[in-house]
Parts: C-alpha cells; sequence; structure tokens
C-alpha cells in the first residue's frame, strides 16, 4: 500500500503522542480511493486501549471539539460517544485526536436494516433527538447561517462541480460521460425549484449530520450505544436527519441491482416508520418535507456518490435509472 502524508503524519503523533500502535482499522476516502481524508489506529494510551484518529478533510469540521462537547452536554442514560483523551487541531480541516477504545463485547449495527432493527434504531434516534444538544455548542459559522433552502443550494452546487469534473474528465479522454444533459439539466432545474420551495419556510437545527446505523455501537450486556464520527457535526436544515437515514441505511446499501418498484419499497417503508418520530418530534407537514429532503439526497447521490466517485459503469448508470424514478415521484 502507497504511504500517504497521513500515514507520515501518523508516525509523527504517535511519537509525540507516546501512543502505543497495534494496527491500522480504517483508512476513509472523499469519493475516490486515491483521497484519503482519515486514518484509524487500535493501540493503547497512557496503559488504556484507545484508538488514534487523524484526519485532512476537504471540508470545514472541528470533529475532536465536537465529540468532547457532546459527551458535556448530553443527558441520555444509554446514548454516549467515546471519550476524548487527546486532541489537537492543526486547522479548521486537518487535526487528530486519542480516544476511549469501544468495548470488545459489542457491534456497530449493519446496514441496510432489518425491520426488527428499524424499530430499535428508531427508538435510539429519538433519544437521540430529546437527550442529546439541540442547540450549537459553539459560535455558527457564515454558512451555517444561511436560510434552509440556501444552505442546500450551496451544498448541491459543490457536488454540481464535482460531479462536472469527473464527467469533464471522461469528456477529455474522449469518452462518453455518464450524464446526459438533455435528460439531467431539466431534472435538476425542477428539483431546486422544489427545494427552494419546500425549504424557504424550515428552520435550521443542530445536528450529529451522520446519524446512521454504521455509527451506532451497540453494547447488549450493559444495553447501551455509542455514537462515533462526530466530523460531520452542523447546523442542518430540518428534515435533513431522516432523509439522510434513508440515504445512509437504503440507497446506498440496498442492492442496487434490484428493480424499482423492490428498491422503492424500501424507501417507503423508511417513510413510514419515520412518520411517528416526526409526529413525536412535532415536525410539520412530514410527507411533503421528505419528497423534498428525498429530491436534495437524490441529487446530492447522483452527482457526487455516483458522479464524482470511481464507481463501476455499470453500477453508476444503473443507480442513476433507479433514482431518475424517485425523482419523477417526488417532483
Amino acid at each position: 500500500m502507497k504511504k500517504t502524508h497521513l500515514d507520515i503524519w501518523a508516525k509523527e503523533i504517535i511519537k509525540k503522542t507516546g501512543f502505543i500502535l497495534d494496527k491500522e482499522i480504517y483508512r476513509g476516502n472523499y469519493y475516490s480511493p486515491n483521497k484519503i481524508r482519515n486514518l484509524i489506529f487500535d493501540g493503547h494510551y497512557k496503559k488504556k486501549p484507545a484508538i488514534l484518529k487523524l484526519y485532512d478533510d476537504p471540508r470545514l469540521t472541528d470533529e475532536p471539539v465536537a465529540q468532547d462537547n457532546f459527551n458535556k452536554n448530553n443527558k441520555s442514560k444509554i446514548l454516549k460517544a467515546p471519550q476524548i483523551y487527546r486532541y489537537q487541531m492543526v486547522s479548521l480541516k486537518k487535526g487528530w485526536l486519542i480516544m476511549e477504545k469501544l468495548p470488545e463485547n459489542g457491534f456497530f449495527l449493519k446496514q441496510p436494516l432489518n425491520p426488527s432493527d428499524r424499530k430499535e434504531f428508531l427508538e435510539l434516534y429519538l433519544e437521540y433527538r430529546k437527550k442529546s444538544p439541540n442547540r450549537s455548542t459553539r459560535q455558527l459559522v457564515l454558512v451555517e447561517n444561511l436560510p434552509a433552502h440556501q444552505f442546500h443550494i450551496l451544498r448541491i452546487n459543490h457536488w454540481f462541480q464535482l460531479a462536472n469534473d469527473k464527467e469533464a474528465e471522461l469528456i477529455m479522454a474522449g469518452k462518453t460521460p455518464v450524464l446526459k444533459p438533455k435528460d439531467f439539466i431539466p431534472k435538476y432545474e425542477k428539483c431546486l425549484k422544489l427545494i427552494n420551495k419546500e425549504f424557504k419556510n424550515r428552520k435550521m437545527i443542530w445536528c450529529h449530520g451522520h446519524f446512521k446505523p454504521h455509527e451506532i455501537f451497540k453494547v447488549p450486556e450493559t444495553k447501551t450505544y455509542y455514537l462515533t464520527d462526530f466530523a460531520h457535526s452542523k447546523m442542518y436544515p430540518e428534515g435533513y436527519e431522516s432523509a439522510f437515514i434513508i440515504w445512509a441505511d437504503w440507497i446506498m446499501h440496498a442492492d442496487w441491482r434490484m428493480n424499482y418498484a423492490k428498491w422503492k419499497k424500501g424507501i417507503d417503508d423508511w417513510l413510514w416508520e419515520l412518520q411517528p418520530i416526526a409526529k413525536e418530534l412535532k415536525i410539520k407537514n412530514f410527507h411533503s418535507l421528505m419528497k423534498a429532503s428525498l429530491v436534495e439526497r437524490s441529487l446530492g447521490t447522483i452527482l457526487a456518490d455516483i458522479c464524482a466517485t470511481d464507481r463501476p459503469r455499470k453500477e453508476k448508470e444503473k443507480r442513476i435509472t433507479l433514482l431518475y424514478r424517485l425523482l419523477k415521484d417526488c417532483i
């Protein structure tokens, strides 16, 4: 495996902190295997089992501070985050943290969840929304002060640029781009119109930003859970988290080879189960909110998670076909 600047930096951090390295357990990328954004190592710190995570992300993040603030303000007895032992934020995009190692007798929830596990997950989500910080634990940055519709549009514009750059690579190499502009652009314009209309009157709320099954670590013996990965904690538009859950659990992890009816049923099942949660959280006009939120997620998926990545061509085309059908149902 080719050494990256993060591998070299990891050696410096280990030497500086006295972290005793056991093994690498995760290597995260930014839409491409060639763009490594974080490394996670198992080991010991001050004679305690510990985890070292270092990151250099294109996006702004205050992960160590966000995680530490979560634990300081969290009122839940069953949901917590790993304790931070030591950290350094080198910049607004780069830093490292040494934290508590998760118990050996637990496991991360699997995606996609089976129906019985969804109930448990949603009960935990409700616990998180009611007992965890629901206001920013720091001063808001400029983008978090945007109205909800403009926040969404700004992010979509960024994903559009990612897709445009990847498609341009194909064109310059004499290959056929994945997206056909005559098909995509009219859909894109309709989507933006719907997002603007729905989110003009929606509020921004403080969120973990990545609340999904893969970020939940369950310890059955103590009936407790750990929430991980606070790299995305910030203000998001109302409805974002509900659509993100569907996106993370089903849109990205269900078998993309299945037919549309079966694939869409997975989304409908999630919507049905999220409805009482929305009612409990006093979210108004749930159906129109979720349509617009799924449109936002679909656009992001097409542009960033499909077009901007190195997925096989066949998979890209089939996923886009499914998402085009979903957009048709929503707009």
